[in-house]
């Protein structure tokens, strides 16, 4: 299938390993050239490189997205890079994991300044251009957890879910300019991440890893963890000409974990 959207240029955060990677490489693969950006500039060329063997355009740009002077020099390097932004895909690291009682003032007041500021920054800063364009396409990488909470991630669950609804606010509001915004859900997929989260329950559990891993497949109805570029496979379509009725919803890739139907 066509997705009708090479040509397009793309913001895509944390893309240097994981979901951001994975559709970063995905939306490339479309003719859609990308910025990536993330913490570590050597990570980024290295997956920029990756690009441009396979015949994409890429371009990487350092950035804390927890700082507000490192967001900002984000988006002029990728004005001047891309002259505009057709696509952004959103996409941060979790924060830490901790139970609600866990969580100190300050914990809160990190996971929510790593969570939703830049979300914020980066609209402000590129959907004003989509409107005038008549055309955008904004996919935040959020988790499960803002349907299903996990336990043991009460910053995760509270801010994700926050900034779900703020999207889907904006969602409404942008929706006669051409401008979808959707949030997509992982589930368990091969990531670090995935991989970090799950050690430290294994650690809790005492069980061997390979016991352990064997009864939570069994909680996941296709039986295996998630591949990221299947992932990355969602977040395109999303971007697509063809995906321009779905705006405002959580779209998740779990495998058929999340058990509600809403």
């Amino acid at each position: 299938m066509d997705l009708g959207i090479a040509g397009k240029k793309a913001l895509v955060c944390a893309a240097s390993k994981g979901l951001g990677r994975a559709s970063a490489m995905t939306l490339a693969a479309e003719g859609v050239e990308v910025m990536l950006c993330a913490r570590s500039q050597d990570t980024l060329e290295q997956v920029a490189d990756e690009i441009r063997k396979g015949g994409g355009k890429a371009h990487a740009h350092a950035c804390d997205l927890a700082d507000a002077g490192s967001r900002e020099s984000l988006v002029q390097a990728t004005k001047k890079a891309l002259g505009q932004v057709d696509i952004i895909v959103h996409n941060v690291g979790g924060p830490k994991a901790t139970t609600v009682e866990g969580t100190s003032p300050e914990d809160w007041e990190q996971g929510f300044k790593q969570l939703f500021p830049a979300i914020v920054h980066l609209n402000s800063a590129f959907v004003p251009a989509m409107k005038e364009r008549k055309w955008g396409r904004i996919v935040a990488i959020t988790s499960i957890s803002v349907l299903e909470p996990i336990a043991g991630l009460a910053i995760s669950n509270a801010m994700r879910a926050a900034v779900t609804a703020m999207l889907k606010t904006l969602a409404d509001e942008v929706a006669l300019s051409n401008i979808t915004i959707n949030c997509v859900a992982p589930g368990l997929i091969a990531t670090d991440r995935a991989e970090s989260l799950m050690q430290t329950r294994i650690e809790k559990s005492g069980l061997p890893r390979e016991d352990y891993m064997k009864d939570y497949l069994k909680t996941i109805p296709v039986g295996r963890l998630g591949d990221p570029g299947e992932f990355g496979g969602v977040v395109a379509f999303l971007c697509s000409q063809q995906a321009s009725y779905i705006t405002g919803s959580t779209i998740t890739v779990d495998g058929g974990k999340r058990r509600s139907t809403v």
